[in-house]
């Protein structure tokens, strides 16, 4: 590779040659018009050949000066555009959030666009709870079982959920589950804490629905389940906030009206280090407003605003502004 001439005097030569002016390039690059000139003859004394001639008006570029140009001017560009690219603006604001697979893909990540109409200034990173991440790189965790508040974590429940089956229309127009393909959550040892379906159905009553044999099915990881249902794959469980919007766009139906209550749910976890920056707050503020038209509830019924915890008064928009500032 051919040594460079040096990158100071290469910076020079290019502002005089875009500005005409030795005088505005060293304003632009805050030196004086005299160390402007000492790189240009550095410069010319490096390649040796004249990039420059001096007339009463200022200077002019000679051939071999014009070529240089042509050269130099686009690669400043992309250095430019580049350092912009990675340089963050100090008013802005980034924020780690690391969720439960099923609650990222089939709520949160359909609702996210209006977090950021709010907050535009606050760049989100969302992660699924099984990628390769440290406590240091998370801000917020929303997580699926019981917690509580540890030393340096707080613990914030979100919902409380019912469980019920629901299913693609196509598959069944009779609202039955005789006979149906049951889609069972495959889980890692120890993290079975959702209901199975011999539990469900014994709950409810219906552990001798005809043709069906609870234990036979599909069986799919927790984040597959609702996308298995979708397809038409067969009958799954639900929770009753991942099922809403199903539910209500008409995705999914439920073929029998039973339920059951469960004593878990979506909890938000915030490192107490952090809790109280503007960011934060901002997505925990807008978090609740959203789960406020979905919490708990199937498609036909009201939200009720007053389960959730920590709800704030006033307009959505307005809560969140207030977080960031």
């Amino acid at each position: 590779m051919a040594r460079l001439p040096s990158l100071n005097a290469l910076r020079a030569f290019e502002a005089v040659a875009r500005l005409g002016s030795i005088s505005l390039a060293g304003s632009e690059l805050s030196v004086t018009p005299g160390a402007i000139s000492r790189h240009i003859k550095e410069l010319e004394s490096d390649l040796g050949v004249s990039m420059l001639e001096r007339d009463g008006r200022g200077v002019r570029l000679t051939g071999d000066g014009n070529h240089l140009k042509n050269g130099l001017h686009p690669a400043f560009d992309m250095i430019n555009r580049a350092v912009l690219r990675m340089r963050r603006d100090p008013r802005r604001k980034r924020l780690n959030v690391m969720a439960v697979p099923l609650f990222a893909e089939s709520w949160l990540m359909p609702r996210l666009s209006r977090f950021n109409r709010l907050a535009p200034k606050i760049d989100i990173v969302v992660a699924d709870r099984f990628c390769e991440a440290t406590a240091a790189d998370v801000d917020i965790v929303i997580e699926w079982g019981a917690f509580e508040s540890v030393a340096d974590v707080e613990a914030e429940r979100l919902t409380h959920e019912h469980v019920f089956p629901v299913c693609s229309p196509k598959i069944c127009p009779n609202r039955t589950l005789a006979g149906a393909t049951l889609v069972h959550r495959h889980s890692f040892p120890n993290r079975y804490d959702f209901p199975d379906w011999p539990a469900f159905l014994d709950a409810v009553g219906l552990e001798s629905a005809e043709g069906l044999y609870p234990h036979a099915g599909i069986s799919v990881s927790g984040g597959l389940v609702m996308g298995a249902a979708r397809c038409g794959m067969g009958v799954a469980l639900a929770n009753s906030t991942i099922a809403h919007d199903d539910l209500a766009a008409g995705r999914l139906v439920r073929p029998v009206p039973h339920s059951m209550e469960t004593e878990i749910g979506y909890w938000l976890l915030i490192p107490k280090a952090v809790k109280e920056r503007s960011e934060v707050r901002a997505f925990r503020a807008w978090l609740l407003d959203e789960l406020a038209g979905s919490f708990g509830q199937s498609a036909d019924e009201e939200p009720d605003l007053h389960m959730v915890p920590g709800l704030m008064q006033g307009a959505a928009g307005a809560r969140v502004a207030e977080s960031v500032l």
